[in-house]
């Protein structure tokens, strides 16, 4: 049987981001490959720290996708809750919930 590999793909906010790459960190030194996705804007805020524990011997990498930001009727490069500039650009799906 193959190693175990695990992929975390977090919701891109710095309160998520965080959280994730240590949990992906603490899997890697567990001996399970940890694989993180993220966007091109991101990318940076897991670069060195995957790089580190790639060095420590651990298997850690990182997938960048293209995050359809206009698709979503984002602004283009809009790929991080830190660049929302208006409520109006959060989804809120399931607020019906509270209304009811």
């Amino acid at each position: 049987m193959g190693q175990l590999h695990v992929f975390f793909f977090p919701m891109m906010a710095h309160g998520h981001m965080i959280p994730t790459l240590d949990m992906a960190k603490l899997f890697a030194s567990r001996g399970v490959k940890s694989t993180i996705i993220t966007t091109p804007l991101n990318v940076h805020h897991f670069t060195k720290s995957v790089e580190k524990t790639n060095q420590l011997g651990f298997q850690m990498g990182i997938i960048t996708i293209k995050f359809p930001a206009v698709e979503a009727s984002l602004p283009e490069r809009c790929e991080n809750s830190d660049q929302i500039t208006s409520e109006d650009m959060i989804p809120r799906a399931g607020s019906y919930f509270w209304e009811a």
